[in-house]
Formats: structure tokens, C-alpha cells, sequence
């Protein structure tokens, strides 16, 4: 299973992470959150990074041309699409050439699955995250058993709440086309500086 550490900005905290080298690391580009990369991004530390760890810019609801702009600045290698991007937004995307992990949000209760569908031809992955009051990095985890609807076509990324108490839990979805685990709060110092230890421990029982 594959790892994603996502809401980075620190220098130092990205070069530390890197040495345990997660498959994918996230950096926020959405005003409103509290791990806003800002101007905090150190552009050629980014362009530095190893084959072995991909780029994913996170965004929500981005014009167009911003979006394209930041991702050939950073040179980023996936876009993650948190807001309410439509086909048509995602279709561009992809003429484009730009790979995409389109983000849903689930609760508890029942989930239309069949909303992904119009997506599938554009999108390299799903993730599917906790409903709740943020777009992300609520800390909070939905019933994985939803999933079970889910026909599996497109491996997706899980996010919401996952950390070191509940790891084990992922047995549930053996047999799902679960691609990598997404972890930003639960693995925090505070807002956007990751412990880079727990990650440590997270990776080791994930191998």
C-alpha cells in the first residue's frame, strides 16, 4: 500500500519527510485553509525532489489558468481536486495532459456512487475523504464500509482520521482497489509541520 502525507510547506519538516520517501507528498493551495502553502513554498526544493516521491498540488475550485500556472511552477505531478470541479473542468485537465485524483467526500450513511461515473475517463485515482465542516484535514474518519458500494473500476486514495490507533482497521478493505492511504492531521505537530517520527512508525506498518 502506497502513502501519502499531505498539507506540507516547511523546508526543513519536506527535506526530513523525504528521507522516509512517502510515494506521494501534498501541498495546499487553497486560501482558506490552515495549511495554505502561502509563500511558504520553497519552489526549488520542489523541483529537486526524487523520482521516488510525486507532487500532488491540492485545490478547490481553482480558476483554470491559476491552477495550470502553479502546476508548471512546481512542476507538480498530480493535481488533488477538492471542491466541486465539474466533468467538463476535469476533462480540460486531462487534454491537458495533467494527471488527477479527484477527491469525494462520504459520511456515514449511503453514498451515490454512481456520481463518479461521468469522471472515470479522466481521472487516475479517487480519493474518497470524511464529510465535515473543512474541505480536508478534519481528522475525523467515515464507516469504510461504505466503500463496499463502490464498483472498484478507478483505485482510490483513503483519507479521514487515519493514525497509528487505527491502522489495523484497513484489513476491512482487503480486496478494494485501494491504491495509497492519505494522512495530514492525525500526523501533526501543528498545522502544515508533520512528526516526522509517527510517520515513521505509519510507514513501517503499512509495508
Amino acid at each position: 500500500m502506497k502513502l501519502k502525507v499531505c498539507g506540507m510547506r516547511d523546508s526543513q519538516n519536506i527535506r526530513e519527510l523525504l528521507k522516509l520517501q512517502p510515494d506521494y507528498m501534498g501541498f495546499i493551495f487553497f486560501e482558506k485553509s490552515p495549511r495554505n502553502v502561502g509563500n511558504d513554498l520553497d519552489v526549488q526544493l520542489l523541483l529537486s525532489f526524487p523520482e521516488t516521491t510525486q507532487k500532488v498540488g491540492v485545490f478547490v475550485n481553482e480558476p483554470l489558468d491559476s491552477l495550470r500556472a502553479i502546476v508548471r511552477k512546481y512542476k507538480l505531478d498530480y493535481v488533488q481536486l477538492h471542491g466541486d470541479e465539474s466533468v467538463e473542468y476535469v476533462g480540460e485537465l486531462y487534454a491537458d495532459g495533467i494527471k488527477v485524483i479527484k477527491v469525494f467526500s462520504v459520511g456515514n450513511e449511503a453514498f451515490d456512487f454512481s456520481q463518479l461515473k461521468p469522471y472515470k475517463s479522466f481521472v487516475d485515482f479517487f480519493l474518497f475523504d470524511t464529510k465535515g465542516k473543512e474541505r480536508g484535514g478534519n481528522g475525523i474518519t467515515f464507516d469504510w464500509k461504505v466503500l463496499e458500494a463502490y464498483d472498484q473500476s478507478v483505485p482510490f486514495l483513503l483519507s479521514g482520521g487515519i493514525d497509528l490507533e487505527n491502522i489495523e482497521k484497513l484489513d476491512e478493505l482487503k480486496g478494494m482497489n485501494l491504491h495509497a492511504i492519505d494522512v495530514n492531521s492525525k500526523f501533526e505537530l501543528e498545522p502544515g509541520l508533520k512528526d516526522v517520527e509517527r510517520v515513521r512508525e505509519l510507514k513501517k506498518a503499512i509495508a
